[in-house]
């Protein structure tokens, strides 16, 4: 695709259509998904859905990959205990979805499983453009750090926002 191209994608993929699909509803259906799926291990996991990159980044080729990586680090993904922080991004106008994971859950759940995740959801998604995918997505990254991070019954701190970001 062109610079060009993506950038006017970019430019025509509102806030609006992210506001449409997911509406304070299902926003708050995320938040509790992610807060009572996170009792039971020692993961965090933070839920980014954007609706377009900032156009100078579309038309600088900035990837869902980059973007992601950015978000890692300015949500503070990686800055947990246990260094099992998870970030699940979606990007509207790019229909990309990217999973990034610190390097205590890497250690234990490998590159193939994440993009697995990432596979189905995209492909969900492009049938149901709503929270319903994205809920399955998070019970699926749940279960992953439940058998890998179980919650040892011992203190469990809250540390990431458990809150959506839309952007």
């Amino acid at each position: 695709m062109s610079n060009l191209r993506r950038a006017l994608q970019h430019i025509a993929t509102t806030a609006g259509a992210t506001r449409k699909r997911f509406p304070a509803e299902a926003q708050q259906q995320l938040h509790e998904a992610v807060h009572a799926g996170e009792a039971h291990h020692r993961g965090e996991i933070r839920v980014v859905i954007e609706a377009s990159l900032p156009v100078g980044h579309a038309w600088a080729g900035v990837t869902p990959r980059e973007r992601a990586r950015f978000l890692f680090g300015a949500l503070e993904v990686w800055n947990t205990m246990d260094h099992t922080g998870v970030l699940l991004y979606i990007n509207l106008a790019d229909h990309a979805v990217e999973l990034l994971a610190d390097r205590g859950i890497n250690a234990s759940v490998g590159p193939a499983a994440w993009r697995e995740l990432c596979d189905e959801l995209a492909q969900g998604l492009k049938q149901d453009l709503s929270v319903r995918p994205v809920l399955a997505t998070v019970a699926r990254i749940h279960a992953l750090l439940t058998t890998h991070f179980p919650s040892d019954g011992g203190d469990n701190p809250n540390e990431l926002d458990d809150r959506p970001v839309f952007l």
